[in-house]
């Protein structure tokens, strides 16, 4: 008994021992390698980043749509050798040609060299498009839109350029030429309000675009 006793223990040698180390190891190593392989399955496809670029496009969108909203337009007449003369409206940044075919265009007994097409427009001005030979033109038209301050003399200005004038029709532009006929020179600018028709109220919305100048 002794002996077996002997041989059993001696059957347990150092390298005998399990070698749970190792094996701890590789099992580690094999559960990070599934992590990883978990990781890469789930991390985002192509599809994702298409989102992402058009989750820009709303914003650029959004941009232009702002832009177009605050376009801003005003009114311009349009008068003379044109085929529809108007009221028409346009966009900031307009010239005369624009202005000259939104009135259908002109007309062929239209006098071209006399007119800036591609002068830039102001708002509230009157574009006078005049006949070929024609001597008289109503509105000078680009000294009114090349000076946005341009003022009229009331001692020099025609009827045409005188209903130029906010709230001047034809009786208030006559009646400001009879005032000069019958009386001389206006001295001052105050001396609009000795014309009839015209009061305190009208000659302050006047004032700011007239001058007068000596005979």
């Amino acid at each position: 008994m002794r002996g077996k006793r002997k041989i059993k223990q001696s059957s347990h040698k150092p390298g005998g021992r399990p070698l749970r180390g190792p094996v701890v190891f590789f099992a580690v190593v094999i559960l990070m390698s599934a992590s990883v392989l978990m990781l890469v399955a789930r991390r985002p496809s192509g599809k994702a980043l298409v989102i992402g670029t058009m989750e820009h496009q709303p914003t650029d969108q959004k941009a232009g749509i702002s832009a177009v909203a605050t376009l801003t337009f005003f009114p311009v007449h349009v008068d003379g050798a044109v085929k529809e003369p108007g009221v028409y409206y346009l966009p900031e940044a307009s010239i005369v040609s624009d202005a000259i075919r939104m009135a259908g265009g002109l007309l062929n007994s239209a006098d071209q060299t006399r007119v800036n097409l591609a002068m830039l427009l102001l708002p509230h001005i009157k574009i006078y498009i005049p006949q070929i030979g024609e001597e008289h033109l109503p509105i000078p038209v680009q000294d009114v839109i090349q000076d946005p301050c341009l003022k009229i003399d009331l001692n020099r200005a025609t009827r045409a350029e005188l209903e130029t004038l906010p709230g001047v029709g034809e009786a208030t532009s006559q009646a400001i030429v009879n005032y000069r006929e019958q009386f001389g020179p206006f001295i001052v600018i105050e001396d609009l309000m000795k014309v009839p028709g015209i009061k305190e109220a009208k000659f302050f919305r006047l004032k700011a675009q007239i001058y007068v100048t000596g005979p």
